[in-house]
């Protein structure tokens, strides 16, 4: 096998043949507003991947898996582990509501300071919420600082709500 070095494209050129990049002709705002919408997005998305997991690691455990429940854990119906459950749950759901929460403020028509705050109410919710829920199946105490990620996802969803009537009210 012989090669064909008039048929070889030098590595420089094949760079020159790509498409150029596109300019982005957004506006500032509108460009940060487009950012925030992909970065909730993808908080979602890994949020519902935190889900996957730590179901797959309390699968481990239940429904008679090939490990023994924790001590800590304790019974099915113990609160340890429904608060465990309930933080797993809420890792898909509040994920799921990110990605909504991201698409919609991304092209919503509303200041972007209340996006900002829409974006920034929903992540500290989605983190916390999960977070404080594991916390208090550790120390259960821990279970009443869950009014501050509810707080923060009812400003988040609240703000959402508003644009959406706003929006219906334009149609």
């Amino acid at each position: 096998m012989t090669a064909c070095p008039d048929r070889v494209i030098p590595m420089p050129q094949v760079a020159a043949m790509a498409a150029p990049e596109p300019e982005n002709t957004l506006a500032p705002e509108a460009r940060q507003a487009a950012y925030l919408g992909a970065r909730a997005q993808a908080i979602g998305w890994c949020s519902i991947l935190a889900g996957a997991l730590s179901g797959m690691l309390m699968g481990l455990w239940s429904f008679d898996g090939p490990f023994p429940v924790p001590g800590w854990i304790g019974g099915y119906d113990e609160l340890p582990r429904r608060f465990l459950r309930l933080a797993h749950i809420a890792m898909f759901a509040l994920g799921m509501l990110h990605v909504m929460v991201g698409k919609w403020l991304a092209t919503s028509r509303m200041p972007h300071r209340f996006k900002r705050s829409g974006y920034a109410t929903m992540a500290l919710g989605n983190f916390l919420m999960p977070a404080t829920l594991i916390g208090a199946a550790i120390w259960a105490p821990l279970k009443y600082a869950t009014a501050v990620p509810t707080l923060a996802l009812t400003i988040a969803f609240a703000i959402v709500a508003q644009d959406a009537v706003r929006a219906m009210r334009r149609v």
